[in-house]
């Protein structure tokens, strides 16, 4: 009788059948697209664990060879999930660790009573290279294509929706936004359930769409970002208000990039958050260039040129705090705090700043973002030169700043 500890009995067996992305392979099909593409993000297979996007590219394995098997995304823990619990999150063991651990002893060990179990071929481990496949990128870049020459300014008479859907937040266009359109006529497609268990995109209809551009580090566009509305400027009824906001696939580069919301000739200062209405609502209030992330999660691997601006002012949402994911700030703050450090560490601007609202959020749900502050305390009723300083009396400690001269004089 083995004196071996189950741990350790299944690090053994999992060794001997080539490690834990083989083995999660065997053991179920859930993470194939994440095995099969390893370094490179593909749509979580938990999107009731997002709030917003369905995690729509978050999820990957990781690449080091020492954490092989861990799974990281936006919904997990910041250090990621490890593969028995990433299984038991599948439902391997009905939750329970121990359960869970012999499920996988008894299936590479070759019990019986596990073979339900058992896939004989699993799928093949494929380093991603961060690039798409000429075949893939064409394809994606025609969609884009279509959808682009079918778009107009929001200044534009039949943009009307679109100047509507602003207004009716609050943060009226006033001028055209740089790489936020209008589409009168986009279509929408839903996945729906058909016979036998499978899914089928269908065509729900076409409706009008605000359509923003994502560019990377070279300016080019990599992908696009749609709103759905009604033509009275309203978010799309007819599908749940999670649904209402859609990305296509994207193209080489998309990791990074962001929405310009508003660009100034001469400016040097560079506001930073996630989503085109809020950072439209900041420049109303700053008069100052502004770029959005697709969402909290992506504001981390942001590209910002040192070269282009002196100063970065980072509009964090406050979240509910997440204490599953060990962690107690809400995803909002936590992933915008991580820009702000990563800017202050790598240097380059004078200054880089960081602005989280006082108000803490009742248990489980979104406080005020920017943008409702904006609208909600009349901030766009004070003269330009009082916005910013209005804005700061109801940030934590009035914004965080880090300056780079102040530390070289404490030097």
């Amino acid at each position: 009788m083995s004196d071996k500890k189950l741990s350790e009995s299944v690090e053994d067996l999992v060794t001997l059948n080539g490690g834990w992305l083989n083995v999660i392979g065997r053991m179920t099909s859930t993470f194939d697209s994440a095995i099969q593409n390893l370094g490179k993000g593909v749509d979580c297979p938990f999107p009731s664990r997002h709030r917003k996007g369905g995690g729509v590219g978050d999820f990957r394995f990781s690449e080091d060879s020492r954490y092989e098997g861990r799974a990281i995304c936006s919904c997990m823990q910041d250090k990621g999930v490890a593969p028995i619990d990433l299984l038991m999150m599948d439902g391997l063991g009905n939750g329970d660790f121990v359960k869970a651990m012999k499920e996988v002893k008894g299936v590479l060990s070759g019990s019986s009573g596990h073979a339900n179990h058992v896939r004989h071929t699993a799928p093949v481990v494929k380093r991603s290279t961060g690039q798409h496949d000429p075949e893939v990128i064409e394809a994606r870049k025609a969609k884009l294509t279509r959808i682009a020459l079918g778009l107009v300014p929001l200044s534009h008479p039949s943009a009307l929706p679109g100047r509507e859907y602003f207004r009716k937040r609050g943060i009226e266009v006033t001028s055209d936004i740089c790489d936020v359109k209008f589409h009168p006529a986009l279509e929408y497609y839903s996945m729906k359930k058909v016979e036998g268990g499978s899914s089928k995109k269908v065509l729900l209809g076409c409706f009008p769409a605000i359509v923003s551009a994502f560019r990377d580090k070279q300016g080019k566009i990599v992908n696009l970002h749609k709103i759905y509305i009604t033509q009275t400027g309203d978010k799309l009824d007819i599908v749940p208000s999670m649904q209402v906001k859609k990305i296509d696939s994207p193209l080489n580069g998309f990791k990074g990039s962001s929405i310009t919301v508003a660009r100034v000739e001469g400016c040097r200062t560079l506001h930073v958050t996630e989503g085109v209405e809020k950072g439209w609502a900041i420049h109303l209030v700053t008069g100052e260039d502004v770029k959005a992330a697709y969402s909290c999660s992506m504001l981390r691997s942001l590209f910002i040129d040192y070269k282009q601006y002196d100063q970065v002012i980072i509009w964090a949402d406050r979240d509910p705090d997440r204490p599953e994911r060990e962690r107690i700030a809400g995803d909002g703050q936590f992933f915008a705090w991580e820009l702000y450090k990563r800017l202050c560490v790598e240097g380059g601007f004078a200054s880089v700043g960081f602005m989280l609202p006082s108000e803490i959020p009742t248990e489980g749900q979104k406080g005020r973002d920017w943008e409702d502050l904006i609208v909600d305390e009349f901030i766009l009723d004070y003269k330009r030169s009082r916005r910013f300083f209005a804005l700061k009396s109801l940030a934590v400690r009035k914004g965080v700043f880090y300056s780079a001269a102040s530390v070289a004089q404490r030097a």
